[in-house]
């Protein structure tokens, strides 16, 4: 038998280093695949729920007290690893949200009325009717104000799910949800940026609107620095939290600011790279190492440089911060609000009106909404259903939208920020009708499957 071939880019690996990669290949498809930000975050939950109910309930108490400063001379400011995370490590996952909202009305799913009609149509019933659920079971009282909680979509879970149901699931199906959860996210940005803001400040809101003309302006002038939009986005995002608005809006407001031109066209970005391909191609050093050809070394920054040009800084910093955030913000958002210690409260979690009404908001709410908006929007010949997709995989994706987990405890935690007992019902409804709503779902394109087979 002959030797098995070796590819030619591993011809300089290192003895060892084509048995690691067989080990490390595995690993790294994992993180990227889909479904690892979901997987995190039920990870993140499940961790916060264990702490909470066991003898390390204090020490998950305390790690979400834990106090966090930033000082210069006389200038100090404190606030605890929970604080720090819900109002500004959480603004890095609004501007990636806020890029995406960007791209999608630009060029993607949501550029074209006609095409994006049904997702509209889906993602207003998806609103409306579990908002309306909650409000018809809290009806009135302090618990009233959290009827923003089972609007939400948690993108991340419920792509999650349609990755793990693999054939099962239509492609486009996918498409759908993951416009219909943009479409999701720009409501609930608008139901924080509304209706869960306390007293305003104008000096403050004053100087946030200064700094979002300047970003703006910079994008005018053609300032594609990242330095800048960084500055920006920090200075906005301060004013923005002493403002009264919530500060999580400064991400979406800095990420409209976002060039979305390139510096350089397609035609220069082709000529550059051949001419950089052909002078690299003359370098006699055919088998040398490049750590030894340093005028090959030279080129191949040169075209790292010259891809940055032709891309535009809302797909690149888009890329970039993405998989970050998304397998380590948000999983440290999940661990910090996901924790509710069920015998610390004098009254009963489940079965309070708060607790149903979110509950049922993300079951039946999204479930009737966005099925019953889709079946009006095709009826009336607005929109038609994408190729492979039918009324039973609607309803299936209906269901995994009400799978509101990171968007809904946070807007819970807006919403009842100093009542701890209505949070506690509200983070148990959040879980419970999460849990249904994701199992329904699965239920439901497996029958789907089947009777297309």
């Amino acid at each position: 038998m002959g030797q098995p071939k070796i590819d030619e880019h591993e011809r300089n690996h290192a003895p060892l280093e084509r048995g690691f990669k067989k080990l490390l290949t595995p690993f790294e498809i994992f993180f990227k695949n889909q479904s690892t930000a979901g997987l995190l975050l039920l990870i993140a939950a499940l961790l916060a729920l264990l702490l909470a109910n066991s003898g390390y309930q204090a020490i998950y108490e305390s790690i979400n007290q834990l106090p966090f400063s930033l000082a210069l001379g006389d200038w100090r400011v404190s606030y605890s690893l929970h604080h720090w995370v819900n109002d500004g490590l959480m603004v890095l996952f609004f501007f990636v949200l806020g890029l995406e909202i960007k791209r999608e009305c630009l060029v993607g799913d949501l550029s074209n009325i006609r095409h994006s009609s049904l997702v509209i149509c889906m993602a207003l019933g998806g609103m409306l009717a579990p908002a309306g659920v909650y409000a018809l079971i809290v009806d009135s009282g302090a618990g009233m104000r959290g009827w923003g909680i089972p609007m939400a979509t948690d993108t991340a879970f419920a792509l999650a799910i349609l990755v793990l149901l693999g054939k099962r699931v239509p492609p486009t199906a996918a498409v759908l949800l993951s416009a219909l959860a943009i479409v999701d996210d720009i409501g609930a940005v608008m139901v924080i940026s509304l209706f869960y803001t306390e007293q305003i400040h104008t000096i403050a809101l004053f100087a946030a609107l200064m700094t979002l003309f300047a970003l703006f302006g910079g994008n005018l002038l053609g300032i594609r620095r990242a330095l800048f939009y960084s500055a920006g986005g920090l200075l906005l995002w301060w004013f923005i939290l002493h403002s009264g608005i919530h500060a999580t809006t400064a991400g979406i407001l800095a990420a409209l600011c976002v060039p979305t031109r390139p510096h350089a066209e397609t035609s220069w970005f082709i000529r550059r790279m051949r001419q950089l391909v052909n002078r690299f191609e003359k370098i006699d050093s055919p088998n040398q190492s490049i750590l030894k050809a340093q005028r090959q070394h030279k080129l191949a920054e040169q075209a790292q440089q010259i891809a940055l040009k032709a891309t535009t800084p809302l797909q690149h910093w888009g890329s970039v911060l993405d998989r970050p955030i998304s397998l380590t913000i948000l999983p440290l958002f999940a661990f910090l609000n996901a924790g509710i210690a069920f015998s610390s409260h004098s009254v009963p979690l489940i079965g309070s009106p708060v607790m149903m009404g979110t509950a049922l908001g993300l079951v039946a709410g999204k479930a009737i909404g966005i099925t019953t908006f889709a079946w009006i929007c095709v009826r009336a010949n607005i929109a038609s259903l994408p190729e492979g997709v039918n009324f039973t995989h609607i309803a299936g994706l209906s269901f995994l939208a009400g799978i509101g987990f990171t968007m809904s405890l946070f807007i819970a935690a807006l919403a009842f920020e100093n009542q701890p007992i209505l949070l506690a019902q509200a983070k148990m409804g959040i879980l419970m009708g999460s849990l249904v709503a994701g199992v329904l779902g699965v239920i439901l394109f497996i029958i789907a499957d089947k009777l297309t087979r």
